[in-house]
């Protein structure tokens, strides 16, 4: 198994960063975010402002490092032999938002779109909500189309605003990380807490929360430095060779 890596070694080492965007876009496969070619990850390549990104017209699992295409914060593709989604801005804007994201997810996983369509918020169901609330995972509002503008990622960025997670309604979900592996594991992390509270809800009874202060100490218990690390690597280790 490899090592953990903090945050600051993930941005140091564009290898690193490459290897673990390409693992990641698998890993989100594998894990019930596939969406037929849409979808994509980000990876911000340290001290510049540009991030390395999954092309367009390519499945998440199918890609690897080869596959990688290096785009700046206006959209424009500086490395790489592939076209990049339109929906860069999501990406661009997070990351001009936000000093602190060095990798931004953006998928379409069912459980997430089916609850966030239901009005219904996110609630500390399970442990995977405690990684985000609280507080209150926000969901954007003001349009459900593609994000295709700067202005649009704009409203994207301000509704995360320093969240690690947020709803996209009839749409999707954003998240952010660190690195990688925190933007892809939270990715996960997201859909399974939705997944389980929509099981609760299902059932037509009162459906019992954890209390604030209980989740905050999960969070810290579960979720600790290195934590969504050792998840990614175990998430790696599972694909197939």
């Amino acid at each position: 198994m490899t090592a953990p890596l903090t945050p600051a070694d993930a941005r140091g080492d564009e290898g690193q960063l490459k290897r673990d965007l390409a693992l990641a876009c698998r890993i989100l496969a594998a894990n019930g975010q596939g969406d037929s070619v849409y979808g994509h990850v980000t990876a911000r390549l340290p001290g510049w402002d540009r991030f390395w990104m999954k092309p367009a017209w390519l499945g998440l699992e199918e890609i690897r490092e080869e596959h990688l295409i290096l785009v700046d914060l206006d959209g424009d593709v500086l490395a790489g032999d592939h076209p990049r989604h339109s929906e860069y801005p999501i990406h661009a804007e997070i990351m001009r938002a936000r000093s602190d994201v060095a990798a931004v997810v953006h998928t379409h996983p069912r459980f997430s779109i089916a609850l966030a369509a239901r009005g219904s918020a996110l609630h500390p169901v399970s442990h995977e909500a405690c990684y985000f609330w609280p507080p209150d995972v926000p969901v954007l509002e003001e349009f459900t189309e593609l994000v295709r503008t700067a202005a649009q990622g704009k409203v994207v960025a301000r509704t995360l605003g320093p969240g690690r997670g947020m709803f996209l309604r009839n749409h999707g979900i954003a998240t952010a990380g660190t690195d990688v592996a925190e933007a892809c594991v939270g990715a996960i992390l997201l859909e399974r807490a939705a997944e389980i509270q929509l099981l609760a809800e299902s059932g037509g009874r009162d459906v019992r929360h954890t209390p604030p202060d209980e989740a905050l100490r999960k969070r810290e218990q579960i979720y600790r430095p290195g934590a969504l690390r050792s998840a990614f690597e175990y998430y790696a280790r599972r694909l197939p060779s």
